[in-house]
């Protein structure tokens, strides 16, 4: 059978109508027939079959990578939403423990798909619960929340319920929009009643505003939702803390700790508890035992400044307070309310605002219950920690106008 022949470069190119570098380039590279006359160094020449075999071949290869490529990513698609559902389990019974892992599980599923706007808003929300419990600092935590749900919403064609969620906890403890961060609350709950981040988020708001009983009310709702989440009983126990009721607060401390449940959150709730009932000996020692249980809170380490302090051993209140603000500026961890503890236990009273001011900016879970903080009750009068309160809470109206939500929340349950 006769075959026809293509002579030179130029020639080949113009029948693959190609440029000569082209057709070069694919024979190099792709295996595109070319024949030598008299050895390597010879002129070229190529049969427009074979080149036309190579061609079909080509286009078959291209197609099967087309299709392993679309296989390929498919199964990241597969398993990014794997490993969200993982953390989405694993946030219904978080703990302080945990926050990093699911963390994690949600960067990965984000890694495998970009796309997967689930996983966007679920590290927002676990950001945001890592901030308030003291493991990550505030001033970080926050914005990457507000990051991951800005990225999330651009995936959505609608927000979820749980990006409103995230939405209205970034509106409390980042922007400071109180009404709208109810507004939001409210929206959740109106949609699923016992979301039980809603309703801490319900909690804290009443607890901003000035009215722990009310706060304590939501927290026991949140609670009630999911008992395992040790973070949502610690919030009951300080809203009765709050409340002055401290013998009660450290008994349902027990009960907490009897779900096998603990963390630095319910311990520094309980060392603040422990201050209170003003047993020197043995509640000092259990401080200081609680501390060494959790080395890594800040927080409690300022809660046992104050203890000595006010059990007299300034000494050792100064050396924590000491240790703490040469920290301040390389590991931020929502430290600045200890470092106003311990200035307290010591009667820095005026010093002690200073920190208050820059826990409150952080976004410090504890700046939320400056309006009823036993261990504050010193700075009362004081002009810039009056001006600290007015910035806390909505300004007018939020109690009474919350309580049908609760009502509907309960009906729902």
């Amino acid at each position: 059978m006769h075959k026809s022949r293509l002579d030179s470069w130029k020639s080949i190119a113009e029948y693959l109508e190609r440029s000569p570098r082209t057709v070069q380039r694919w024979h190099a590279f792709h295996g595109l027939p070319i024949h030598h006359f008299g050895g390597p160094k010879g002129s070229v020449f190529a049969y427009a079959e074979d080149i036309d075999r190579w061609l079909i071949g080509l286009a078959e290869e291209t197609r099967i990578a087309d299709v392993d490529a679309c296989d390929a990513g498919e199964a990241r698609k597969t398993t990014s939403q794997e490993l969200t559902s993982s953390a989405r389990e694993m946030w219904e019974t978080r703990s302080e423990g945990s926050l990093s892992t699911i963390a994690g599980l949600y960067r990965k599923a984000i890694d495998l798909n970009p796309a997967n706007g689930e996983a966007f808003t679920g590290l927002a929300n676990c950001m945001i619960s890592a901030a308030l419990q003291g493991g990550m600092d505030g001033s970080l935590a926050y914005p990457c929340a507000a990051e991951a749900l800005r990225r999330s919403a651009q995936l959505e064609s609608r927000q979820s319920v749980d990006a409103q969620c995230a939405a209205a906890w970034l509106n409390m403890v980042y922007e400071r929009k109180w009404r709208l961060a109810r507004a939001n609350f409210e929206d959740v709950l109106g949609s699923q009643p016992r979301n039980g981040f809603a309703l801490a988020g319900l909690a804290l708001l009443h607890i901003a505003e000035g009215d722990p009983s009310a706060g304590c009310k939501w927290a026991w709702e949140a609670w009630k939702q999911n008992t395992l989440v040790c973070a949502l009983g610690s919030l009951v126990c300080w809203s009765i803390y709050l409340s002055g009721e401290f013998d009660q607060a450290l008994e349902l401390v027990a009960q907490v700790r009897s779900s096998g449940a603990s963390g630095a959150l319910l311990a520094a709730i309980e060392a603040l508890a422990l201050i209170q009932t003003g047993d020197i000996g043995p509640d000092r020692k259990r401080i200081e035992a609680l501390a060494t249980e959790f080395p890594q809170s800040l927080t409690l380490q300022g809660i046992l400044g104050h203890a000595y302090g006010v059990f007299g051993q300034t000494d050792k209140a100064w050396a924590i307070y000491r240790n703490l603000e040469q920290m301040k500026p390389q590991k931020k961890r929502n430290n600045a309310y200890g470092l106003a503890l311990v200035l307290l236990g010591l009667g820095r009273d005026k010093d002690a605002v200073e920190w208050l001011e820059a826990a409150y900016a952080e976004g410090a879970l504890w700046s939320l219950g400056y309006r009823n903080d036993p261990a504050l009750g010193s700075l009362g009068g004081d002009p810039r920690y009056e001006v600290l309160l007015r910035k806390i809470g909505a300004s007018t109206g939020m109690l009474a106008q919350s309580l049908p939500v609760l009502e509907y929340a309960a009906a729902g349950m």
